[in-house]
């Protein structure tokens, strides 16, 4: 189905490799504006999804995503779950760093099924 064919609908049609421009244009301007070639995790860097987790031998092994008062939540490759008891872990630099090598890590695994 093809609707450039309508001028109505055609004001609608997008491409899809069209960049999608906002209704607050002092918004596009901020964004094309931006020469320090900040990320989003320069930008937010507080936040849960830039805090890298690694073992003592600094191995990175995935994100953090969720802190409670007992345990990490660490989500790694392939959709892999680790809960990690938070007497284990250490805040280096912004990131988390497990007291434990990879056999102990692998132990804390949780089956998403």
């Amino acid at each position: 189905m093809q609707i450039t064919t309508n001028d109505e609908l055609k004001k609608y049609y997008l491409n899809r490799n069209d960049i999608l421009l906002s209704t607050k244009s002092g918004f596009e301007i901020e964004l094309f504006e931006n020469k320090t070639n900040e990320t989003a995790l320069d930008i937010f860097p507080n936040s849960l999804f830039n805090k890298k987790v690694s073992l003592s031998d600094n191995s990175f092994v995935g994100f953090m995503m969720e802190m409670t008062d007992s345990k990490i939540i660490v989500f790694g490759d392939y959709e892999q779950r680790y809960d990690i008891p938070k007497i284990k872990t250490a805040e280096v630099n912004n990131n988390i760093v497990l007291a434990m090598e990879w056999n102990e890590f692998a132990s804390y695994r949780v089956d998403c099924d």
